[in-house]
């Protein structure tokens, strides 16, 4: 076994955490990939690398790992399959035609993301989850609420919370 990685037993809820996660996660990538062996093999990814985290303070911040784990496996999938999928011919032309973003509305936008990102840092694990796995993911509350294990009105305050604080930081960007 590699020195970094410790059994699951020294994890906080590790082995009982990791089982009640599972059949979600599963789930989950059922649904988003329409494979039930990608779907196997995904959960087992997220699982293992929630396995080897060590700095859990809590159950709370285990599931919010696992999620987000779970969530940008997804999206790494996504886009090697997109690469794959699609290879673009290079064509100075089209580089030279000015059909590119300017470099001031790039760096804008990536900016207001940055800003996005720090207001979602600021919300509690649980209420980034669901405002994520809703907003996001587009997943239903009655699913997140099985996923997480807490019921569909707490999945509602959650969602109202965060985009209550993500209006806040929007009303203050237009009266700057």
């Amino acid at each position: 076994m590699a020195a970094d990685i410790l059994p699951p037993d020294t994890l906080p809820n590790g082995p009982s955490l990791v089982a009640q996660m599972r059949p979600a996660l599963v789930k989950f990538f059922k649904r988003k990939t329409g494979s039930a062996v990608d779907a196997e093999d995904l959960t087992q990814d997220v699982l293992v690398s929630a396995l080897t985290h060590l700095n859990w303070a809590s159950p709370e911040q285990a599931q919010g790992y696992i999620f987000r784990t779970a969530i940008n496996r997804l999206r790494d999938r996504r886009r090697r399959m997109q690469v794959r999928a699609a290879t673009v011919p290079y064509d100075e032309e089209s580089l030279d035609s000015g059909s590119q973003n300017p470099p001031e509305c790039v760096l804008i936008v990536q900016e207001e993301l940055t800003e996005i990102d720090r207001a979602l840092e600021d919300l509690n694990i649980r209420t980034r989850t669901v405002l994520m796995l809703i907003k996001l993911e587009q997943m239903k509350a009655t699913t997140v609420a099985e996923m997480l294990g807490i019921s569909v009105r707490a999945v509602n305050k959650h969602l109202q919370k965060g985009v209550a604080h993500l209006a806040k930081l929007h009303a203050r960007e237009v009266l700057r």
